[in-house]
């Protein structure tokens, strides 16, 4: 009689106990996926918000590009790191990459340049300032495609 006593109190335990680790591991993964949304809406909505437009020109074996901000994003300088041009085509005839901190990445400062200066927070790429950037290259390319950290793009022919 006893014996049966034991084995229900040890069978209620062992119940209670695998209950509590299926509660906890079904709460630690909706609390990841919970942080996972917030994440992805965040991305999404810096991605709503940026929008880019480039110039570009060449001259004198050099490749100069203006990148224009006209969304409401700011970028640091870390940022730059991120950022990718592809010029079409290349010096070798195919699609090159080369990284914008490569490409001598600057804003003109509000003294040179009072439009399109660098106005608040020095040193970040901020809404209706300007990026410019030079890119040494043998040959001319046909096109220059400009690419943000969080995937958006501005497309220019070269003049």
């Amino acid at each position: 009689m006893s014996s049966s006593l034991i084995a229900g109190a040890v069978s209620l335990l062992l119940i209670i106990i695998s209950g509590y680790v299926i509660a906890t591991g079904i709460l630690t993964i909706a609390e990841s996926t919970i942080y996972t949304q917030s994440d992805i809406t965040y991305n999404q909505e810096q991605m709503r918000l940026t929008a880019v437009t480039i110039n570009s020109s060449w001259d004198d074996q050099k490749l100069y590009i203006n990148a224009f901000n006209n969304g409401s994003t700011s970028f640091t300088k870390k940022d730059f790191e991120k950022m990718d041009l592809f010029t079409y085509p290349g010096n070798d005839g195919k699609m090159n990459k080369t990284s914008v901190n490569s490409c001598n990445p600057h804003i003109p400062d509000n003294t040179t340049d009072p439009v399109h200066g660098d106005i608040i927070n020095i040193g970040m790429w901020d809404p209706a300032e300007v990026l410019k950037m030079e890119v040494p290259m043998d040959t001319k390319p046909d096109r220059v495609i400009f690419v943000t950290p969080n995937g958006i793009t501005a497309y220019s022919s070269v003049i």
